[in-house]
């Protein structure tokens, strides 16, 4: 036994041990289903706003780059990161403020602290929903906690600034703010353009879903445009070697889609699990993420009047859920207060324990799209999950939950991953494989020699499960 399945031993001790200690401290509050929420008016309204997020660089500190291997300390700048906000309402005196950073996650908690702080904001102006999306670039400042400077078995410390976080959430307020007082009555489109040889990735889907949406707002008074944008790929190209700030692909995304048009952008992930930005030959570093930016802001531009209205309605329901956790590695970095999470006892996880976390279902008009905490794997939410004999357990399609896309009974289901929580990846159950002696702690690899990294960041095979029952739920709920 090496000393990395000792270490792997005593974790899996340490956290069951936890795990109990949870269950006879606490219980676990119910948590009520939400109410329905439907907005309805004559015409949108909508307002945009983008501030800066950078760090403080006068002050010697030391900021983390966030994203890959723990302990990179951040050398230099080479793009400006951004939080922006976008107000939606009908006209009616009731809307939502939709909030996208340049950052790589934002823990429950910390999305909680900014509602907190945004309380009287929602008072005022009859705001019903607050989301929190990321854009979850893999060169940005660690503002979850995971990639501080790791110890002797690679267990990292807390990689937050309270000073930078503290500028990042008064930020967000701003912005929110700012964004409300610039709405204009408008149009409300929705479209979509497939975008081939835009994605890659060993994990592969077989039918891998790379179209780039668009929400389209079109102000009555000819001003700018605001587009939300989305696409399935992580911003992760420039490597584990990147010591450079920047947003990566979507920084470029969105300043090529203004100098193509003018419109304001903010951009969200799609499903994204194991689902990579495509390589151009011959081009690497920034001159390459500079070429990822502007394939799909060419795409999303060339969409043109391509588009549908959509009628000016919003329904949505923000549910909170239970979060069965089993990764062992993750609480102990909540145990030593590397991350921020809210963790209650749990009957069905394995270390009897759950994170409380939460998903947003939100129709503009006729466009669904659901909000979720996690890095879905494209199976598990279009389909296309692998038989038997081809995938990693050997257990067939049967075993995994229905796609969230089959579910809302649409095949283009817009997913916002990152959004408001960060839990890690959703992978099909038929196709999860742990370390059999380092379990959440080092990869494995399966039966066909297939690499399995992603599992040591998920919360578990369970995940898929959860989402899909909550999600159902909600669909019943708002649909029905």
């Amino acid at each position: 036994m090496d000393i990395m399945d000792l270490a792997s031993k005593g974790i899996v001790a340490i956290t069951k041990n936890f795990g109990k200690k949870i269950g006879k401290q606490k219980t676990a509050p119910a948590i009520e289903k939400a109410d329905p929420v439907i907005i309805k008016g004559d015409k949108y309204n909508v307002g945009f706003s983008r501030e800066e997020i950078m760090p403080d660089l006068t002050k010697g500190k030391t900021y983390w780059i966030a994203g890959h291997g723990s302990g990179h300390k951040m050398e230099d700048v080479k793009t400006p990161v951004y939080a922006s906000a976008v107000w939606i309402d009908c006209g009616s005196g009731e809307g939502i403020v939709w909030i996208g950073a340049d950052i790589i996650g934002f823990t429950g908690h910390e999305v909680r602290i900014v509602r907190g702080m945004l309380a009287d904001f929602c008072k005022e102006t009859g705001c019903k929903c607050i989301n929190i999306s990321c854009t979850h670039s893999h060169s940005g400042i660690d503002t979850v906690g995971y990639w501080g400077k790791p110890n002797l078995v690679s267990i990292p410390s807390d990689g937050k600034d309270p000073d930078y976080m503290d500028m990042l959430m008064k930020t967000m307020v701003k912005v929110c703010k700012q964004a409300y007082a610039d709405r204009k009555p408008g149009k409300l489109y929705s479209g979509l353009k497939e975008i081939e040889h835009s994605q890659s990735n060993r994990r592969m889907p077989k039918h891998p879903f790379n179209k780039i949406t668009r929400i389209r707002f079109s102000p009555d008074d000819g001003s700018n445009e605001t587009w939300i944008l989305n696409f399935p790929a992580h911003p992760n190209s420039l490597g584990g070697g990147n010591r450079s700030l920047s947003g990566e692909y979507p920084y470029y995304l969105r300043e090529a889609v203004k100098a193509a048009c003018g419109a304001n952008v903010l951009y969200g992930i799609g499903a994204i699990g194991a689902v990579d930005m495509v390589e151009f030959e011959g081009e690497e570093g920034f001159a390459e993420i500079k070429k990822q930016g502007e394939l799909l802001a060419d795409a999303a531009v060339s969409i043109g009047d391509n588009d549908t209205e959509l009628a000016p309605e919003i329904k949505f329901i923000q549910q909170p859920f239970y979060y069965p956790n089993d990764n062992n590695v993750l609480t102990l970095l909540a145990m030593r207060h590397t991350f921020n999470a809210d963790i209650y006892p749990n009957s069905v996880s394995d270390l009897g324990l759950a994170l409380r976390s939460e998903m947003t279902y939100l129709e503009l008009g006729e466009k669904k799209m659901v909000l979720v905490p996690g890095e879905m794997f494209q199976q598990t939410v279009y389909g296309g999950y692998e038989s038997a004999e081809n995938s990693a357990t050997g257990e067939g399609p049967e075993i995994n939950p229905t796609p969230l896309g089959e579910i809302a009974g649409d095949p283009d289901l817009l997913v916002f991953g990152v959004t408001n929580d960060f839990t890690g990846y959703v992978v099909a159950p038929n196709d999860f494989v742990l370390h059999k002696t380092q379990p959440y702690l080092n990869k494995a690899y399966d039966r066909l020699d297939h690499d399995h990294y992603h599992e040591t960041n998920s919360l578990g095979i369970k995940s898929q499960g959860i989402i899909a029952e909550t999600f159902k739920d909600m669909v019943a709920r708002l649909d029905g």
